[in-house]
């Protein structure tokens, strides 16, 4: 009884800790930890990937490439554009004077960026790297813990390079353009939730 006291109290020990440097570093550190780390896990397949979802995280819709993951209340939009990965294609974008934040960055071959831009109250995140995206929506309380999740998640993506390459040459998915394009209001409303535009209708390859 006494053991399994401890075990608890220091396993309760060990997440105050890490939320408590994840809250406190710069968010350019959180990527770069995460982009500098091996990760061998994963415990989520799919068509010619697969990744790990952290602990607190659920998918609530799954499109093949596009799946739509829930934590803490927020929907997490991820875009898997394996027509990148198989032309090598580097997938970026460029900053603006209403970022909140925009930071570029690499890992040997990889690279990536992290845009964020105020939206009232909210803060809308869209986070690259590895070939994939992830978007998201949260109050500013919770950036860092977003973009570290996000990043791991990122990080642990792993190619089949032979599922991609029948798909690719199959003709399964048309190469001559990527998959990722996200929607967006012809007129928008700046007072409603960015990703209250992106139907999950809308996340489906065309």
């Amino acid at each position: 009884m006494i053991k399994r006291v401890l075990l608890i109290t220091c396993l309760l020990l060990l997440t105050s800790c890490n939320m408590y440097t994840i809250n406190n570093l710069p968010l350019e550190e959180i990527i770069n930890r995460n982009i500098a780390s091996i990760n061998e896990l994963d415990n989520v397949n799919n068509k010619g990937y697969r990744y790990y979802l952290p602990v607190g995280f659920n998918i609530e819709l799954d499109e093949d490439y596009n799946q739509v993951i829930i934590s803490k209340g927020n929907k997490y939009y991820l875009n898997i554009d394996i027509v990148s990965y198989y032309y090598k294609n580097e997938m970026t974008t460029s900053s603006s004077p209403n970022d909140y934040k925009f930071y570029k960055f690499n890992n040997k071959e990889k690279t990536g960026y992290l845009k964020i831009i105020k939206n009232n109250d909210n803060f809308f995140i869209e986070l690259c790297y590895n070939y994939a995206i992830i978007e998201v929506e949260v109050e500013e309380k919770d950036i860092n813990y977003a973009v570290s999740r996000s990043i791991s998640i990122l990080n642990s993506i792993k190619y089949n390079d032979l599922v991609i390459s029948n798909i690719i040459g199959n003709n399964e998915i048309d190469s001559s353009e990527t998959i990722y394009e996200i929607p967006s209001p012809e007129n928008k409303d700046d007072s409603k939730n960015i990703l209250e535009y992106i139907e999950p209708s809308q996340l489906k390859d065309e």
